[in-house]
């Protein structure tokens, strides 16, 4: 076996180990059953830290390559400016990133919750790490970017104040005899 093929046999087995544990984790966390007030937190932590699971997989799948290695030196001494090349190619997806986690711990809506936004009513499906999916009232999907939802006004009918209003009809005799 040459050296090029156990290096790719080992970078093929730390991409099969990182996507089975990713579904693994995965799949335990999806099996809790929770409110809607939570669900939206648990989906987003969920998702980010399968994400977080993928890359770091895949950069140490990366660093098990000789030449990869030497690479990333360099690349480690230029990131700065590769992280303002990538931060201004991609500030859309990154604003709607970031909108994302904080409508999940914010939550201004969550999964459920019946809102109006852009002048369409509905309920909202899922809220994703960059955006959000709401089933209109006419069956059709609005799929809103987070950033969007974060920068706009939301009618959200579904939550409530804790104040209850309640109307005391009391009657009171016309005359009084003393």
């Amino acid at each position: 076996m040459t050296e090029l093929s156990s290096r790719l046999l080992t970078l093929a087995i730390v991409l099969i180990v990182t996507g089975i544990v990713a579904k693994i984790v995965d799949s335990r966390l999806a099996r809790r059953e929770l409110d809607p007030a939570n669900a939206t937190r648990y989906r987003v932590l969920r998702r980010s830290l399968v994400a977080a699971i993928v890359a770091i997989g895949i950069l140490s799948a990366l660093l098990a390559v000789p030449h990869v290695r030497t690479v990333a030196g360099a690349i480690l001494g230029s990131a700065a400016v590769v992280g303002l090349v990538v931060g201004l190619a991609a500030q859309s997806t990154l604003s709607n990133f970031i909108a994302g986690i904080l409508i999940a711990f914010t939550q201004p809506l969550r999964i459920g919750d019946r809102v109006e936004v852009d002048g369409g009513e509905g309920i909202v499906e899922e809220i994703a790490l960059t955006y959000t999916t709401i089933r209109l009232d006419d069956g059709t999907r609005l799929v809103t970017p987070n950033a969007k939802l974060a920068a706009d006004t939301i009618r959200n009918s579904t939550i409530v104040s804790r104040e209850k209003v309640a109307e005391v009809t009391v009657q009171v005799p016309i005359s009084r005899e003393l």
